[in-house]
């Protein structure tokens, strides 16, 4: 019943919600990679979710176009192809995206399964249920079930991996072996963040050997114990370069060309870089340059070109502050303010009970192997300040965190009747709360956060607009056609003319990408008519936008935050906010700012959406 409720809510919700920014580039990457064979497109992540999300779309033969398609070092040919993509299959293309979010609905229910499996043999039947019911309905979770990223597949294939681990932690063997590589492997074709599992696993691995759990058989001897760590990375390693076809599996180190300052060395070290001759490479001149890498070039250069982009320092907003890079506890707020807070009762709950090793708890070495992961997975992201843009980075920790939860359910079966209904009633009211924002999980902010309505004082860009709400905009507009001609700043590379939105953007004398002016307040252009931005804009987000011929344009930092000192009229979803802005408040504006007044002579027709 839970788990046909659950498959309900996802399909109702994926035909509601438009293409989202990072689906306009993984849609045609998973498609590249069948119809190509190369692994050039979305490179940033390796492409087992893609191939697999994309499988359903297959059967409906989309059309393609790959004359962007590019394997210069450091770009991102899969937004250039995107928008082909888009653009070749007009009116079918929102289908598509839909056939390809399918699968995320199997993997979210493989999820469910793994926690209640786990979570059912550490503490009962009912803490089985519990778990299940804490993934399928939290906010994040439940948003990124429904759309074609990896976030969610490397969650699951990553808690799947540990789940198997764990059994060969207790009961090794040499069919679980076998198993645990083969799932190690997958976890890897899924998200680099994956690789945390090799030293967490390690860990555990001396944790349990150092002080077993009671055995059900005789403990192995030392050398099939180091028998099985061999057959167990070698394996992982194999499935890994099988998922890439081994195409160019065995790379000399120093013959790969990195952009990043990590593997390609501190410009001016590499006089032949320099010149244009030979791609920078910090180990080409050293002994490591000479030895094959075991492992996809493929693989090895979307991992230098993820660390490039944590190098760059992008602009970054926290509690409506932008800065360039981000912040340690990033990921600490963004959970504290994204999460129900009847899940955070739950778990604090929970944590307090493991910690004073409650008789609710397990034994500490598997309790080691839920919050290890979790704790391990959450420092390293928080490490990255690079920038801060998702919460979605720390989707992996959620599953152990709702595993070592579920323990409350011991109170029902203990039948300590004030507990049990403490623990019901948060249940209940996580429940209501993630329920109360449906279909619109991706803006949810919980109650301390003033909910959903003032998200976007805290957090942005996937946190709560990423380009979801197009389609209420366009069911707005339908019940409001007096809101035309329309101004319209779009978070997305898709035009919105495909779903039959005319628009022109929104006033400002806008920078062209790259340029910075800290004196951005003589940009602001704020005119009368009626006006639709994503809430990223009115934040002052910069971004490429589509502007109403159908080009690329940019956003640049600050260049619509004007827009935050006009009252909206009306929101689509929560991450579209719609304005109408007459030219008494468009003159109010100016001179509070300084800017000149506008006048009935000096607007045209030509100038005002």
């Amino acid at each position: 019943g839970l788990g046909d409720v659950y498959k309900r809510q996802l399909l109702g919700s994926l035909r509601q919600n438009f293409v989202t920014v990072d689906e306009v580039g993984h849609v045609p990457a998973g498609l590249s990679h069948w119809e190509t064979g190369t692994f050039v497109m979305y490179r940033v992540n390796p492409p087992l979710p893609d191939m697999l999300a994309t499988l359903p779309m297959l059967l409906d033969q989309p059309k393609s176009d790959y004359r962007e398609l590019t394997d210069i070092p450091g770009a991102r040919p899969e937004w250039f192809v995107g928008r082909d993509f888009a653009a070749v299959n007009g009116p079918r293309y929102f289908n598509l995206v839909c056939l390809a979010r399918l699968p995320g609905i199997l993997w979210s229910l493989l999820g469910a399964w793994v926690i209640f499996r786990w979570a059912r043999e550490l503490y009962g039947e009912w803490a089985g249920c519990l778990g299940a019911v804490l993934w399928c309905f939290e906010p994040t979770i439940f948003t990124f079930a429904q759309l074609v990223v990896p976030d969610v597949p490397a969650t699951v294939a990553g808690l799947t991996a540990t789940y198997v681990f764990w059994h060969y932690l207790r009961n090794p063997s040499l069919r679980l072996a076998w198993l645990v590589g083969l799932l190690l492997g997958v976890a890897q074709l899924t998200k680099f963040t994956m690789l945390a599992l090799y030293p967490i696993w390690l860990l555990l691995w001396v944790v349990y050997r150092v002080r077993p759990l009671p055995p059900m058989r005789p403990a192995l001897p030392r050398r099939a114990v180091f028998g099985h760590a061999l057959l167990i990375v070698g394996l992982s390693v194999f499935v890994l370069n099988l998922g890439y076809a081994f195409h160019e599996s065995g790379t000399f180190l120093g013959n790969t060309p990195f952009i990043s300052r990590t593997f390609a060395g501190e410009p001016g070290t590499h006089s032949k870089a320099e010149s244009g001759n030979v791609a920078p490479n910090r180990f080409r001149d050293s002994l490591l340059g000479h030895i094959p890498v075991p492992l996809p070039a493929d693989y090895v250069r979307g991992i230098d070109t993820q660390k490039r982009d944590f190098e760059s320092n992008f602009w970054s907003y926290l509690r409506g502050e932008w800065r360039k890079g981000g912040w340690w506890y990033y990921y600490l707020y963004a959970l504290a303010v994204k999460m129900p807070l009847g899940l955070w009762a739950l778990v604090s709950w929970s944590l307090a009970l493991t910690l004073f090793r409650h008789a609710s708890s397990a034994p500490w070495q598997d309790e080691l192997t839920l919050w290890l992961p979790a704790a391990v997975i959450l420092v390293l992201v928080s490490s990255q300040t690079g920038f801060n843009h998702h919460m979605r980075y720390v989707l992996p920790i959620f599953p152990y965190v709702i595993i070592s939860t579920s323990k409350l359910a011991w109170f029902f079966t203990a039948r300590h009747w004030k507990a049990s209904v403490l623990v019901l009633g948060l249940v209940l009211w996580f429940l209501g709360s993630s329920l109360a924002v449906y279909p619109h999980s991706m803006s949810y902010f919980n109650e301390a956060a003033g909910g959903p309505e003032h998200g976007s004082e805290h957090l942005i860009d996937s946190n709560i607009d990423w380009g979801q709400d197009l389609l209420f905009l366009k069911t707005w507009l339908d019940q409001h056609p007096e809101a035309r001609p329309l101004g319209l700043a779009y978070y997305n590379l898709i035009d919105p003319r495909s779903v039959g939105i005319e628009f022109e953007l929104p006033p400002c004398q806008r920078l062209p990408a790259g340029v910075e002016d800290p004196d951005y307040v003589h940009r602001w252009d704020p005119r009368p008519g009626y006006y639709a931005l994503d809430v990223n804009f009115v934040r002052g987000g910069t971004f490429p936008v589509v502007n109403g011929q159908g080009r690329l344009d940019h956003v640049s930092v600050h260049d619509y935050e004007y827009f935050r000192f006009f009252q909206p009229i009306a929101k689509a979803g929560y991450s579209i906010f719609i304005y109408h802005i007459t030219l008494e408040d468009a003159n109010r504006f100016r001179q509070e700012w300084g800017l000149p007044l506008l006048t009935d002579e000096t607007l045209s027709p030509g100038n005002s959406p």
